[in-house]
């Protein structure tokens, strides 16, 4: 992220806006609702319209505010956009909403696509993870699966997930946990001991237990309790409330459903939900928007994998063996977080500069452009007055 803030100040930015990973922070929707123009009608549940266009990016729009506070003009001073994750998809839809108001955006592995069964996410797991790994995986799962039916209190206990009364729960904890170290550039951390396991004839599970606990909970930093159902029936606002509105999001409107396809799956994910969502984004709507892949992220087929260059928005993919979640953002690997960047860490430092290098080029085109329409319009304004 440095790197960026130095490079948008290159580029005389006045405000440099990164959308965060988390969409409500600690206002929940009816929050948000009741603290807004609506605040004396019934409270109620926002849609994803609502809550994006209206009140997440409208939070984000402080254009007209700002540049008289600052007293510059769009020829002054150019608005461009970053996000990645969903925030990526925030950027995108940014520029959606506000083409007139923005010269373009990053959309840094971002999630635009719903995907009601996102079989690809399971598949994209196997492909990061190499044929020897795979099997690996696939071998630990169905003995997890084995070991549960039998006695999955204590299972449970030797994850330290004993909390977790509902088998779903559970597994769905378990197949979040090998899918961690491929979204976020760490595959070497979950395949090498598996794979040292079962070369050495070492009880499998055992080693999946001892990973998840060291790196998924103790390294990484995840609570078990948000993948108790019970826990985020809870309506208190606390520490780990994203899980929940993630959760609402996700359950009522978003999909992003990581299933399992019927053969050949890696993870234990299956869809117990209902609902009929479609992705609701026109991508060819957008212009002056700019996508990153990865190649060991699962999420990049939720997003645009191709370019279009008769709308001015190219896709890349960055192609390395740790290159995750938004490395062209963050480097590599991504736990522990980086807050440079840097690619130094990234098994292929080239792949990631190449990439970085046409993103600025882009940056550097659109804001050009950008501001040559704006001296047209002040032109045109001083003529007619």
């Amino acid at each position: 992220m440095r790197r960026w803030l130095t490079l948008s100040a290159a580029f005389s930015f006045i405000l440099f806006l990164y959308f965060p990973e988390a969409s409500y922070g600690v206002s929940p929707p009816i929050t948000l609702l009741r603290s807004r123009k609506f605040a004396e009608e019934p409270p109620k549940i926002l849609s994803s319209q609502e809550l994006w266009f209206n009140q997440t990016l409208d939070h984000y729009s402080p254009y007209d505010s700002l540049n008289v506070k600052l007293n510059r003009t769009k020829v002054e001073s150019s608005w461009f956009f970053f996000g990645g994750s969903y925030s990526g998809a925030l950027s995108a839809w940014f520029r959606l909403k506000y083409p007139h108001l923005t010269c373009g955006s990053l959309a840094s592995s971002a999630v635009v696509q719903a995907v009601f069964d996102f079989t690809e996410f399971d598949q994209q797991i196997g492909e990061s993870a190499g044929p020897e790994c795979k099997a690996v995986l696939q071998e630990t799962t169905q003995l997890i699966e084995q070991k549960l039916a039998i006695n999955g209190r204590s299972l449970k206990a030797s994850f330290g997930a004993a909390d977790l009364d509902i088998d779903g729960d559970f597994m769905y904890f378990v197949a979040d946990a090998a899918v961690i170290a491929f979204q976020y550039g760490n595959p070497d951390r979950l395949c090498k001991p598996l794979v040292e396991a079962k070369n050495g004839g070492e009880d499998l599970v055992d080693a999946y237990a001892k990973y998840v606990k060291d790196y998924y909970v103790e390294t990484f930093g995840t609570n078990v309790q948000i993948y108790d159902q019970e826990f985020l029936k809870r309506t208190d606002v606390n520490d780990d409330s994203s899980a929940r509105l993630w959760w609402f999001q996700v359950c009522t409107e978003v999909a992003y459903f990581q299933v399992a396809p019927s053969n050949d799956n890696i993870i234990w994910i299956f869809a117990k939900m209902y609902l009929d969502m479609v992705s609701f984004l026109k991508w060819m709507q957008l212009t002056y928007t700019m996508v990153a892949q990865k190649l060991l992220d699962p999420w990049r087929h939720a997003s645009k994998q191709t370019s279009s260059p008769e709308a001015d928005m190219p896709s890349y993919l960055i192609t390395c063996h740790n290159c995750g979640h938004c490395t062209d953002m963050r480097g590599c690997p991504q736990s522990p977080l980086v807050i440079e960047g840097n690619e130094q860490n990234c098994t292929s430092p080239d792949a990631v500069r190449k990439v970085r290098q046409k993103i600025v080029e882009h940056m550097d085109l659109w804001l050009s452009q950008c501001q040559d329409t704006g001296r047209r319009k002040e032109s045109e304004l001083l003529q007619g007055s």
